[in-house]
């Protein structure tokens, strides 16, 4: 509740915020086209400011829709900046073609193209910058605690243990772990995890209260269906969130739909897979741009290779097999930054004195010059430009039969794993990361990835 509310002041302080922007823009492009107007660039407007400002009671809630459509003034404090990205990106396309459109409705008041494309990439350049302003601000509100609900989960379960370090590791999800319910009516246990057992589902109701919970997660794959909808009663009259963590990571997701059979519900599963039409896409997209960045490179590749041949003994590029799509295997082309007598299949170096790394690799690895040959791979059709992160075989092998869908998309040069946290994230996190990717796939969110990966790569942020 005390979330809610919050969420609704928000939301209609940004609604409030926007609507300003948006006016502040729109009257800008008017004196901006004015201003240009008189210096004889443009033909000064035929319409007096009485009809711009009519048309603004048209246009205001054509863009805050489109906003508002695209969870702009969702509040998740969770949510990725990548997500957000896309969101401002999808919003300001979405308006366009609107506005566009209705200009030509209303073409008898003429109100002018300059205007009319002024005007998005102004909002988009406030958008961008507010977003982002707002994000960081709520990251910095969740680290110190402010904000955040109060979890309790059911269960003791290996469920329960992988819910609980999700939320201590993770400040941004907006909760705050309290402790843990034992679902069978007898205590067995006082702690897990370093958190109070408070006692058992018997006792929900003084947990609650007493503990001040907010929300409680389901994560105990042996309760019985009847407890459990006993438990969702009565957390709903006490006004408490209820949620089922789900053991069925690689399969259940936010892309669901609901069905029923003669009243029973039932969940329908849905497909993550791209549309063949925007599989073509992507694959032109990727031999075009690994193609083109190849010209490009080809002097600074000559220039890398005189480098590393005078900077220790050894060839110029590094070979190593990878597991690609649908376990696929294919070798994976770099330019070698490591010691010739380095494993090539040992731990991946975690800090910048790594010893096997080599004078001049230091530096390559830091701004991934080293990842060039991978356009090679690109090209071929073993890579895609974004994706999950090609593993070695070893890896693979080791996977759950829910990790191996990271395999039903091609591997990808960067990706979100390279742009959140690059080498210092822990393998756990570099599949949910994918996992995200492989859900929320798109030609945009590709665009957006590879826009973030510029900055990822020149500061050199995670790099070893």
């Amino acid at each position: 509740m005390k979330r809610f509310l919050h969420s609704k002041i928000l939301t209609v302080l940004l609604v409030i915020l926007d609507a300003v922007m948006y006016m502040a823009v729109w009257f800008c492009s008017y004196w901006l086209r004015d201003a240009l107007a008189s210096w004889g660039i443009l033909v000064r407007p035929i319409n007096d400011m009485h009809v711009y400002v009519a048309a603004l009671a048209l246009y205001l809630p054509l863009w805050l829709s489109c906003s508002w459509y695209y969870g702009l003034y969702d509040y998740e404090p969770k949510r990725t900046s990548i997500a957000t990205a896309a969101a401002v990106l999808k919003t300001v396309m979405l308006g366009t073609v609107l506005s566009l459109a209705l200009a030509y409705i209303l073409k008898s008041f003429d109100l002018g193209r300059f205007i009319l494309l002024a005007t998005p990439v102004l909002y988009f350049l406030y958008l961008a910058i507010c977003r982002s302003l707002l994000r960081k601000w709520k990251k910095r509100l969740a680290r110190r605690g402010t904000g955040l609900l109060n979890v309790a989960i059911i269960g003791l379960s290996r469920t329960a243990r992988r819910v609980a370090d999700r939320i201590v590791t993770n400040p941004l999800s907006g909760y705050r772990l309290a402790g843990f319910i034992d679902p069978y009516k007898r205590r067995r246990v006082s702690t897990l995890a370093g958190f109070p057992v408070f006692g058992t589902t018997e006792s929900i109701v003084d947990i609650v209260k007493r503990e001040e919970i907010d929300v409680i997660f389901v994560a105990a794959p042996q309760l019985e269906q009847d407890r459990l909808m006993d438990l969702i009663v009565r957390c709903d009259e006490l006004d408490v969130e209820f949620k089922i963590a789900s053991t069925m990571f690689g399969v259940i997701n936010d892309r669901v739909k609901v069905d029923e059979i003669d009243e029973m519900p039932v969940v329908q599963l849905r497909n993550d897979r791209l549309h063949p039409l925007s599989i073509g896409v992507k694959r032109a997209g990727d031999i075009v741009l690994s193609l083109t960045l190849l010209l490009l490179t080809a002097p600074v590749l000559l220039i890398l290779a005189i480098i590393i041949k005078l900077d220790s003994p050894g060839p110029v590029f590094f070979r190593q097999q990878r597991v690609g799509y649908k376990g696929q295997l294919f070798n994976m082309y770099k330019l070698r930054t490591m010691r010739v007598d380095a494993d090539p299949y040992a731990v991946a170096p975690t800090a910048e004195d790594d010893n096997r790394i080599t004078r001049c690799g230091r530096w390559m690895r830091k701004l991934s010059l080293d990842e060039f040959p991978q356009l090679l791979n690109v090209l071929r059709g073993e890579m895609s430009m974004v994706g999950p992160r090609p593993e070695m075989p070893f890896i693979v092998e080791k996977y759950e039969d829910w990790e191996r869908h990271r395999l039903d998309v091609k591997p990808g040069i960067t990706g979100l794993w390279q742009i959140v946290g690059r080498k210092n994230l822990p393998l756990a996190l570099n599949i949910e990361y994918d996992f995200y990717y492989i859900k929320n796939q798109g030609l945009l969110f590709d665009i957006v990835i590879l826009i973030r990966t510029i900055p990822a790569v020149l500061f050199g942020r995670g790099a070893f």
